[in-house]
């Protein structure tokens, strides 16, 4: 199945992977795990995701602030959910980004080391019951209007920008430095 990897900021030596689910039929369970802890991953409502770069862009940010020590949440996976919004406000970024129970079209978000893709991505895949989609069916899943809405893109931006340009713009703001 195809996914979507990518190598974030070298000096965290970390990928993102990620994996597009439709139809997931036991979401009130996958959440559980996450929040226990017996999952870690990023679990993303797929309708608001335009392109995996936009994902891409808050993974980089999360893991910079993980290794500068400067996380805002409480874990990696829950900091890759809150850089996705361009809001300052946790508990509506996760509420907004993050699954709930009746999702049915997920995006799973791996971070890994190099060669440890396959080990963590079995580890973890095997908990989701729903149809693994290749990635380039995103656009399928994604909500346009609601991305639009979300991220308060007009007409007007959108005749100088791509959606993936404006929604990057809102979310890469206030990077971390690099500590190579």
């Amino acid at each position: 199945m195809e996914s979507y990897t990518l190598e974030l900021d070298p000096s965290t030596q970390k990928y993102l992977t990620l994996y597009l689910y439709k139809d997931v039929k036991n979401m009130p369970d996958i959440r559980k795990k996450i929040l226990s802890g017996e999952l870690e991953c990023c679990v993303l409502k797929a309708a608001l995701v335009a392109d995996p770069f936009q994902v891409a862009v808050a993974a980089n940010k999360a893991v910079l602030r993980e290794k500068a020590g400067t996380l805002v949440t409480k874990s990696l996976f829950t900091e890759i959910i809150f850089a996705m919004s361009s809001s300052s406000n946790i508990s509506l970024s996760l509420t907004k980004f993050g699954v709930n129970d009746s999702d049915r079209d997920i995006l799973v978000a791996l971070i890994h080391h190099e060669n440890d893709r396959e080990s963590v991505a079995e580890k973890i895949l095997r908990h989701v019951d729903g149809q693994k989609t290749p990635i380039s069916q995103l656009d399928q899943v994604t909500d346009v209007k609601l991305v639009r809405k979300i991220y308060k893109i007009e007409d007007e931006e959108l005749k100088v920008s791509s959606l993936t340009d404006s929604i990057v713009s809102r979310i890469g703001g206030d990077y971390p430095v690099s500590l190579k």
